[in-house]
């Protein structure tokens, strides 16, 4: 009997956490739907879609620079000896503990001593750079067979021969969550761009779709169901991916 009861108390808890979750997504999509022209005019207005490109502009760079700089900075932690690696890997892992909020200060001076403070760059760089890419690889690669290793270095193969053909093929499933995390992490970008971006025009749809509620709701609900629909697609499309490397890196200590 108690078996059953806290069956059904789990049961009602987790369609609870599925309604609060989906619901607000229903109603958008419900209401994108009685106002249709608002999809015509998004479509045909040349400002949303731009709005739209700078997201897709603004996305394809950092998880081209997370796909080739995590896992070369994860497999460095883990393989090479040096005195203060875990001091600066604890280090790292602070700054991703971090709010986004608090980093953005020291972002704004860098970027301004680089000289590229109001563009995407400003916004690109540090993004590229997010430790938790490298966080997730180093916890699945970190109990790898040392021996494998050993075995292909007496072999003559060198440290690059050995991340591309033995380390690189088992990190795939990983690589692909740290991208499906950062995809949707980085295409719902608002702070960063308020305070990098000058030009409104340079702005990505996450910015301005709060700005569309003051006149344009019509055109709102469309462009809301349509900017979800790439991390919504994203996430379906490679789910397997996403729980199995999570929970790969999880069981690593």
């Amino acid at each position: 009997m108690e078996k059953k009861a806290g069956k059904v108390l789990s049961v009602c808890i987790i369609g609870a956490a599925v309604a609060v979750a989906v619901l607000p997504l229903a109603m958008t999509t419900g209401k994108s739907l009685e106002f249709k022209e608002g999809y015509k005019d998004l479509v045909m207005n040349p400002v949303y879609l731009r709005l739209i490109w700078n997201s897709v502009a603004l996305l394809l760079p950092i998880l081209a620079g997370q796909f080739l700089i995590a896992p070369l900075a994860a497999y460095g932690f883990c393989q090479w000896r040096w005195k203060y690696k875990e001091g600066l890997f604890f280090v790292y892992m602070i700054v991703m503990l971090m709010p986004m909020q608090l980093t953005l200060v020291p972002h704004y001076l860098v970027t301004g001593w680089l000289g590229i403070r109001h563009s995407w760059w400003a916004i690109i760089l540090p993004a590229m750079f997010h430790p938790l890419g490298v966080f997730l690889i180093r916890q699945q690669i970190k109990d790898f067979p040392e021996e494998c290793l050993e075995a292909a270095r007496l072999d003559g193969a060198g440290e690059f021969q050995i991340y591309r053909r033995i380390m690189y093929p088992n990190m795939t499933g990983v690589i692909s969550a740290m991208l499906i995390l950062l995809f949707v992490d980085n295409w719902n970008i608002v702070d960063q761009a308020v305070v990098f971006i000058e030009e409104s025009y340079k702005f990505p749809m996450s910015v301005y779709l709060s700005q569309l509620l003051d006149g344009e709701a019509v055109v709102y609900y469309a462009a809301s169901v349509i900017y979800m629909l790439p991390a919504l697609f994203a996430f379906l499309m490679a789910k397997e991916y996403l729980i199995e490397g999570i929970s790969m890196s999880g069981v690593k200590s």
